[in-house]
């Protein structure tokens, strides 16, 4: 038995895969302590398969506590010791203004990771080439451990010396001379986070590991002990920021790789609905190229696939500051079924980016929230069955949901059901503008993509965004409530180690033994974690990869490296740059030097795709069908509900408008639209557009 938990603003979700089938459970989360409604959630999933817990052979997490730590602000006290000279890095940043004729701009660097009192300079210098110009101070290092424990009560000290990522050697007597002192202060070195050269990058998230690393490692720690009381004996595993599984121990070493943890798992998710689709030719969009949206109780995410694989960045951005790791290229807005709805002081309605998260929650929840959020509207509207939200196990209010969409509508003199359909519209507009801002503005043609709605409210807006945006089907998964949950299980473990090399061809034929020492080095060191991972050798698929840019260019473009490291192989990288080159920027310079700068592997154990998950059952639309519902489109319109699990397997199309329910998630059809269950068990949504 196999589960998978994904923590989310309002809900957790937990999925599992006992017998060949599948099994969905939601739970409200419970955002002091995370671990809380992990527990509750496994606990009613047992119950409901009927199943013990040292039934579990498998348990992967995806879990927020690193990123909202960050965004909370309620990280560790941190410490910094650097290269004498160089203490106010974090100050100066890289001199950037969003805003030029701002006067009272804030602070574009993240000082409240480490303040000024709290960083030291410490004398020892390394140079450009590794060689050490001044030795290590290593009483200057006792003194300042000293300083910042006792005095200023640190949790954890980074340590980022200049050119480090060359020789560690001062780096790691550091860390020894303070362990030496407090055996239990963790110590985090830039070295072994990032050994990447630009130092203010290296500096950040060296700052972030140790700010997320205590909150992290007390949380995992305590999942864990409450896994074993409830007598779990599997291990604990968590996703990266870059969509791939490593084992909890290992998280909490580098909690840096997991600062993205739950949004990865949508888009893993979005790839394995897109292989069940098979061939594409019959949807007119190729199920290689795919949309990921995910709306869940607070939040949006937006992820993208091209040609099968999931659009990484290694410049991402975690509110507004720069964190240099590779990571699924996932963006988010405050649109979700929690997110409350206000009205502006210029009289516009607007949504989100507040949330009534799980606790008050929505009004409709009748925990005692009272201002008009997304959902309430839904239910205001008639797409949301208050008796059957969650298969049942919550009930809703329509009375609540409408006394706070009132609270909109009357100041805006409308009545509560366009103010409802307002509060939709918003919501959707928002939404189709962050979709332009992953696909259009980067050159992308929606039409020639499939959008994947995932979330519990994924389902509800999906129709909607797809005939705005001219996207020829919505593919609704068969599990869309518990959809970031899937993609857990289907993720890879997987393993990314980088270092700093700079060099060239040109520099002698010594260069193709020297990079190959680099990534045999990379290479050990990712054998390492995927034993620790307890995955065999033998199933580990190795890729290598390298940046590179031309002589005298400050940034870079990664070039996949195959065969053995020879001269030939990186002549034909060489090659392949110029080729990418001229794809990104339009020109190449054949005439210029090409620097190799960053070396790159990554180690990858995949899984097999999920058992068969066609939840549909049914012999007849008739069958399916379980009554008519008032559902207001502008106007009132009585529709057929059906109960998913009863749909034919088959591709009898069911025409909107309708609303078609399943225990997680909620359908609807739009006037207009058509849907056809899939044999894969997904449903496909159409017919506001067709792709010219």
């Amino acid at each position: 038995m196999e589960i998978a938990v994904d923590v989310g603003g309002t809900f957790t979700d937990l999925i599992c895969v006992h017998d060949g089938q599948l099994a969905v459970t939601k739970v409200p989360s419970t955002p002091r302590d995370q671990s809380v409604g992990v527990m509750t959630g496994v606990e009613r999933l047992l119950r409901s398969v009927s199943r013990g817990p040292r039934d579990i052979t498998r348990f992967v997490h995806g879990t927020t506590v690193a990123i909202n730590t960050i965004l909370e602000r309620n990280g560790a006290s941190v410490g910094v010791l650097m290269t004498k000279g160089f203490e106010d890095t974090l100050t100066i940043g890289r001199q950037t203004r969003s805003d030029l004729y701002d006067l009272f701009l804030d602070a574009e660097t993240p000082e409240f990771l480490a303040p000024r009192r709290q960083r030291t300079g410490i004398d020892e210098r390394i140079d450009f080439q590794g060689k050490v110009l001044v030795s290590l101070d290593e009483e200057g290092v006792a003194q300042a451990a000293r300083r910042l424990k006792e005095t200023y009560h640190v949790e954890s000290i980074a340590v980022c010396y200049l050119f480090s990522f060359l020789n560690p050697s001062h780096e790691l007597r550091t860390r020894e001379i303070i362990n030496r002192q407090f055996p239990d202060l963790r110590v985090v070195l830039s070295c072994e986070v990032d050994p990447i050269f630009r130092e203010y990058e290296r500096l950040l998230l060296t700052l972030f590991e140790a700010y997320i690393g205590p909150r992290v490692d007390r949380y995992l720690s305590r999942l864990e002990q409450q896994m074993a009381a409830a007598g779990i004996e599997a291990d604990l595993q968590i996703i990266q920021s870059r969509g791939g599984i490593t084992s909890a121990a290992l998280a909490r070493e580098r909690p840096v790789n997991i600062i993205m943890s739950g949004p990865a798992a949508g888009v893993v998710a979005a790839i394995s609905v897109g292989q069940s689709l098979g061939d594409s030719g019959r949807l007119g969009a190729s199920t290689r190229n795919l949309i990921s949206l995910d709306i869940g109780g607070t939040s949006t995410d937006v992820g993208l696939v091209y040609e099968g694989r999931p659009l990484v960045t290694n410049e991402a951005k975690l509110d507004q500051y720069p964190v240099r790791r590779t990571m699924i290229d996932v963006s988010s807005i405050g649109a979700g079924g929690g997110s409350i709805a206000w009205i502006s002081a210029a009289g516009g309605l607007r949504v989100g980016p507040q949330s009534a998260g799980s606790d008050p929650g929505p009004a409709c929840y009748g925990l005692g929230g009272q201002r008009p959020a997304l959902t309430d509207a839904s239910v205001v509207l008639g797409f949301l069955d208050p008796d059957y939200f969650a298969g049942g196990l919550v009930k809703l209010d329509g009375d609540a949901a409408h006394r706070a969409v009132e609270k909109i509508a009357s100041p805006l003199g409308m009545d509560i059901l366009n103010a409802a359909l307002g509060i939709h519209r918003v919501v959707n507009a928002n939404i189709a503008d962050q979709i332009r801002v992953a696909t259009i503005k980067r050159g992308y043609d929606t039409r020639d993509f499939c959008l994947v709605a995932g979330g519990g409210a994924g389902p509800v807006h999906g129709g909607v965004l797809a005939g705005e945006l001219s996207i020829p089907w919505c593919v609704v998964p068969a599990m869309p409530g518990a959809f970031s949950a899937a993609g857990l299980l289907v993720a890879p473990v997987e393993h990314e180690n980088s270092r700093t090399f700079v060099c060239r061809l040109q520099d002698g034929d010594a260069v193709a033994s020297q990079i190959a020492s680099v990534f045999e080095g990379l290479t050990k060191q990712g054998d390492l974690q995927m034993e620790r991972d307890r995955i065999s050798r033998s199933r580990v698929k190795v890729t290598r990869s390298c940046d590179m840019r031309y002589a005298g260019q400050s940034y870079e473009l990664e070039v996949p490296l195959g065969g053995e490291i020879s001269l030939q192989s990186l002549t034909k990288a060489v090659d392949d740059f110029h080729a990418r080159h001229d794809l990104v920027y339009g020109h190449r310079k054949t005439g210029v030097d090409v620097e190799f700068v960053n070396f790159r592997t990554v180690h990858s154990c995949y899984f097999p795709p999920l058992a068969s998950s066609n939840p549909h059952r049914g012999r007849s639309l008739g069958e399916a069908r379980k009554g008519t519902r008032r559902v207001y489109f502008g106007e009132f319109v009585d529709v057929p509900v059906y109960e998913r699990s009863w749909l034919p397997s088959s591709e009898e199309t069911i025409t909107g408008p309708a609303i078609i329910e399943q225990a997680d998630s909620t359908t609807v059809l739009y006037p207009g639209q058509r849907c056809i269950v899939h044999p894969s068990g997904n449903l496909l949504v159409g017919g506001l557009c067709q792709k010219e």
